[in-house]
């Protein structure tokens, strides 16, 4: 439940910020579509539906990226560090819980989608 809050969570702030500041986020969160590809993949994920996903965790990825290498700040980092806040963990953890939710439902197969599921764990089973 906490990974697809915290999912919810940031993609209703992105879409809500680009409302506010009218500006236009990138590709694939411009207009919610990041959020309304989340939607559909939690119903039914299709690839098209979990392609938008994992683009969406690679763009947030860059802009944190691109914020820790150089400060230079955007909307997306001001959205990511303003909903970490709200959920008590760093940017980076928003942005690997999209990954997570991407990588969980786009896996061939139960066991692949529990490793993916686990590796954002602190404390590995003894039998990994």
């Amino acid at each position: 439940m906490t990974a697809r809050g915290q999912v919810s969570g940031l993609l209703l702030a992105l879409r809500a910020a680009e409302v506010d500041a009218e500006v236009v986020l990138p590709v694939p969160l411009t207009r919610g579509m990041a959020l309304d590809a989340w939607a559909a993949a939690r119903r039914d994920p299709g690839w098209q539906a979990l392609d938008l996903l994992g683009w969406a965790a690679r763009t947030l990825g860059r802009s944190v990226a691109r914020w820790r290498a150089t400060g230079v700040r955007d909307l997306l980092v001001d959205v990511l560090e303003s909903e970490a806040a709200v959920h008590g963990c760093a940017p980076e953890q928003l942005v690997a819980q999209v990954a997570r939710v991407h990588g969980v439902l786009s896996a061939p197969d139960p066991a692949s989608a529990d490793l993916v599921w686990h590796a954002l764990d602190d404390v590995q089973p003894a039998d990994r």
